[in-house]
């Protein structure tokens, strides 16, 4: 048996201005650090009891999300595995950039390839969602050997398309999922669960 907490990053600096994060960085806001903090409260109440192998994407706004969860839910960060393959989507040269609105509108013909096949577009350098599946669907089947408890602290569209690969989802489907800052899911047994931890 594998059960896994899926918590996303709480939220920073680029999500609350709209900027394109990839694999650049801004750190959490006070709201983020509010969010992180109920994730660790929440974690630690419905958590007890049960020993957890603790994953973490490398980057900036993880490792602060996850360093605070571990202070509030008594975890060892020290232990935290920090996976590349849970990194955030890149969209390569325009990381960074200002909003999908205005990316959109400085390169019309990008733009109309990214909706004509949005699942395997790639920003010059980026990655496409395809190739961020090929990196999940391995370390998952790794977690699946191994069994137990893990806690994974990642981000909105890894974590979409990690749902998708756990629940069989189409394409079309994962797209559609939610990337929430206010709570985290649990995945066991094919499904899901939504643990609200904020209101």
């Amino acid at each position: 048996m594998t059960k896994i907490y899926l918590i996303r990053h709480g939220e920073t600096v680029w999500n609350r201005e709209g900027r394109l994060q990839g694999h650049l960085d801004s750190p959490l806001t006070l709201n983020g650090i509010r969010q992180a903090e109920a994730y660790g409260r929440k974690l630690a109440g419905i958590s007890s009891g049960e020993t957890l192998s603790l994953h973490a994407s490398p980057l900036g706004r993880t490792r602060q999300t996850a360093a605070i969860i571990c202070e509030i839910a008594g975890l060892p960060y020290a232990e935290i595995r920090f996976d590349a393959r849970l990194k955030e989507i890149t969209l390569g040269e325009h990381d960074g950039y200002p909003g999908w609105e205005l990316l959109d509108r400085d390169f019309p013909e990008l733009a109309a390839k990214r909706k004509a096949d949005p699942w395997n577009f790639q920003h010059p350098g980026g990655e496409s969602t395809e190739m961020v599946r090929r990196r999940v669907r391995p370390f998952l089947e790794e977690l699946r050997q191994q069994g137990g408890t893990h806690l994974i602290v990642a981000h909105g569209v890894l974590n979409k398309v990690m749902r998708g690969v756990h629940l069989g989802l189409s394409e079309e489907e994962c797209f559609a999922l939610d990337r929430p800052q206010d709570g985290f899911y649990v995945l066991e047994d094919g499904r899901e669960t939504f643990i609200r931890s904020v209101g």
